[in-house]
């Protein structure tokens, strides 16, 4: 199931106090300059991004729930927009919003829809009950952890923070009378711009999953200028095992290679092949599976959920001969264990989880 929530936004409006932030976002547009934040600061990372909104500005906040259980296909995305039809186009409208920021914690009102990040009450869209998620893996921005001073931007002028990689979650709704439960991996992120989407944007694949007892977010850009920009994020145990942005960090590929870069003639994936860098020579292959499609047929746009299969590869030698012993491997932060099977190419421990991901093609060529 989908909702896209879009909100015409006007002028950003805070009052604050040391510990809490409210930002009060009217309906209209405002013909003035709006400026976008790409690098981070102290400001919260769930804060209004883009101040005023224009027409050609948008920001919006991203949540999704993925079932554990891959068999179930369930899943649910709720997405809050602050944006222009031409910026970024999407459905529903409020009347107006509230952003609240106490700490590293967040809560939205998208008034006029029934819609908020604590509870769903929409008659009109049939849609009642509550979406609770615990994080289970630290926040990070696109080349790494949440430090000060640190670039905002996942690929150009589009601004990414990842807030909730990855979340214990429960989605206790009710559709049109009909209960929808289930428990999975959780996710929140939120995406902003003081330029329309497609300025930039050729194409994209983002996704995130879980993958045993790892926490698994990718995105992979293609500009309009043919540059591709990453950003790869693997945690284990509420760590960070790696966060980065360059080039060799990942790579994310449908399954038939030769496709890329994508077109809006190019077919929907059956799958995606990911190959993340763990340091010191050794990788993590991932296979992921479409087993559902999230959206309505849409040359530009899909959705999808699925499964992940990936096994950790090491450098050769990496066992001491294929033994199966225990190795160690560091990264930082922080470290952590791989258990190397015996084979010739030093392959771990297998792992599988589940994934929700999409992808966008922008040029029609």
């Amino acid at each position: 199931m989908r909702r896209l929530l879009l909100l015409f936004g006007l002028q950003v409006l805070a009052s604050a106090s040391q510990h809490r932030q409210v930002f009060e976002i009217p309906s209209g547009i405002q013909n003035k300059t709006s400026i976008a934040q790409f690098t981070s600061t102290s400001t919260p990372l769930d804060a209004p991004k883009v101040h005023p909104i224009n027409a050609s500005a948008f920001d919006w906040w991203y949540f999704d729930v993925v079932s554990s259980d891959p068999s179930s296909l369930a899943s649910v995305i709720v997405t809050f927009f602050t944006s222009s039809q031409a910026a970024f186009p999407a459905g529903a409208f409020a009347s107006s919003a509230t952003v609240t920021i106490e700490g590293d914690n967040s809560s939205g009102a998208w008034h006029g829809t029934g819609f908020k990040w604590t509870r769903i009450d929409a008659p009109s869209v049939g849609v009642k009950g509550s979406i609770v998620m615990r994080s289970t893996a630290p926040a990070h921005l696109p080349c790494g952890a949440v430090v000060e001073g640190e670039t905002l931007q996942v690929g150009p002028h589009i601004g990414w923070a990842n807030g909730v990689p990855d979340a214990a979650s429960i989605v206790n709704l009710e559709i049109n009378g009909t209960a929808f439960t289930f428990e999975g991996s959780g996710y929140h992120d939120k995406n902003w711009s003081d330029q329309p989407f497609t300025t930039h944007v050729a194409s994209w694949y983002w996704g995130h999953g879980r993958l045993g007892p790892f926490s698994l977010v990718w995105y992979d850009i293609l500009d309009v200028n043919g540059i591709e920009h990453v950003s790869a994020y693997l945690a284990k145990d509420n760590h960070i095992v790696t966060a980065s942005c360059a080039s060799q960090s990942i790579s994310v590929r449908l399954n038939n290679a030769s496709l890329y870069p994508p077109t809006m003639s190019t077919p929907n994936p059956t799958g995606y092949r990911i190959s993340l860098d763990l340091g010191d020579g050794t990788r993590m292959e991932v296979d992921v599976n479409v087993l559902g499609d999230l959206s309505e047929p849409n040359p530009a746009y899909a959705g999808f959920v699925g499964n992940m299969s990936a096994r950790t590869v090491g450098p050769p030698g990496a066992t001491g001969g294929g033994d199966g012993t225990r190795a160690e491997n560091t990264v930082t932060p922080p470290r952590w264990e791989l258990v190397l099977t015996r084979h010739d190419s030093a392959v771990l421990e297998a792992l599988d989880g589940v994934a929700l991901f999409d992808q966008f093609k922008l040029i029609d060529k």
